[in-house]
């Protein structure tokens, strides 16, 4: 009996799975409280007070936290190519492609979804400020908030395809 052996390159060491691991957790951690950024913010609208605007900012510094866990995510991933050998390179068409999804989401993140989260969280606590508007009349900030809102959601809309297709990229390796 013969047996081929067939070398594809060095498997990668310890170095890679130490680098997957930390970008998996910083994932984890970082893209979860991400995913429900506009479920929180219209919460926060249809409660319309000081309590909800109070508890929307902690909301804010959860989300400062995740977007750093964001950013070590793309730090220990681009480590992990590094030290991944010839079966995970820059050269892989699935690595650039996931990579060109981490720029978009972090340019929505920072061009359209964090601007306007931001004003939200202002006007409403401007709104809760305000005395209350009898029915079925409505403040004028209650527009500017809807609109904010839509704003949000769509950007976390685009946000969370492209962590999908991220995903299916890392993990089905096309």
């Amino acid at each position: 009996m013969t047996y081929v052996a067939v070398s594809v390159g060095h498997a990668p060491g310890w170095a890679f799975h130490l680098l997957v691991l930390l970008h998996i957790i910083c994932v984890v951690g970082g893209f979860g409280p991400m995913v429900y950024r506009s479920v929180a913010l219209d919460l926060g609208r249809r409660r319309g007070d000081a309590a909800a605007a109070g508890s929307l900012a902690v909301y804010g510094q959860i989300s400062g936290l995740g977007e750093a866990l964001i950013y070590l995510a793309g730090v220990f991933g681009l480590a992990a190519v590094a030290a991944g050998g010839a079966s995970v390179s820059f050269s892989k068409p699935w690595v650039g492609a996931a990579i060109a999804a981490y720029v978009v989401m972090v340019g929505v993140l920072h061009g359209m979804v964090k601007p306007a989260e931001k004003k939200y969280r202002t006007t409403l606590l401007a709104l809760a400020q305000e005395e209350p508007v009898p029915p079925p009349d409505r403040p004028p900030q209650m527009q500017v908030l809807e609109s904010l809102n839509r704003r949000v959601a769509a950007g976390m809309g685009v946000f969370n395809v492209l962590l999908l297709a991220a995903l299916y990229l890392m993990v089905f390796k096309p």
